[in-house]
């Protein structure tokens, strides 16, 4: 039945896209393939239908992942880390571990309220941490070893030049 489903040249086309850069969204899609969006929605339909992708929704987007190939664990976390600016927050975080807010506010071009907003999502999506340290907010990584692997593992679904430069640097540290 796979076999059959996957046939379809362009089915066959989203769901190698797919697995080439999982967390992909609907738009991201239109635009690398040059499907219309209708023709993509029914396509994607038809692989879920099969159980062959999943979508997860995270805020605005909804993003698709091969069963076979990304675990359900993974999916929130890469869901966050495909947008630049949660991937960049905690890169400086696996460097910079217990930073203040302060700290991470220099470190990017953000207003207070874009940091607290990624920070708060972040956090509730258990991928950071918050503790105190002399009076002070501090933010780290939860799981410092499993984010670096998902860094390293889809690195090229993400096509960062900083997310390469930080590679390089962790591979050197760790």
């Amino acid at each position: 039945m796979d076999e059959d489903l996957l046939a379809l040249s362009r089915r066959r086309t989203i769901f190698d896209h797919i697995s080439k850069f999982p967390g992909t969204y609907l738009r991201e899609m239109e635009k690398e393939l040059g499907l219309s969006i209708g023709d993509l929605q029914y396509h994607l339909h038809q692989l879920e239908k099969a159980s062959l992708i999943s979508s997860h929704e995270e805020g605005r987007y909804k993003r698709y992942f091969v069963n076979a190939e990304v675990s359900y664990v993974d999916r929130e976390i890469l869901s966050l880390v495909r947008m630049k600016t949660p991937r960049r927050i905690v890169m400086f975080l696996l460097l910079n571990p217990e930073s203040c807010f302060t700290d991470i506010l220099g470190e990017f071009n953000f207003t207070k309220g874009a940091l607290s907003f990624h920070l708060k999502r972040l956090l509730r999506s258990h991928i950071l941490i918050k503790g105190r340290k002399d009076k002070m907010n501090i933010y780290k990584v939860a799981d410092e070893e499993r984010m670096s692997q998902i860094l390293i593992t889809y690195k090229t679904s993400m096509m960062d030049e900083a997310l390469d430069g930080f590679i390089d640097m962790w591979t050197k540290i760790g």
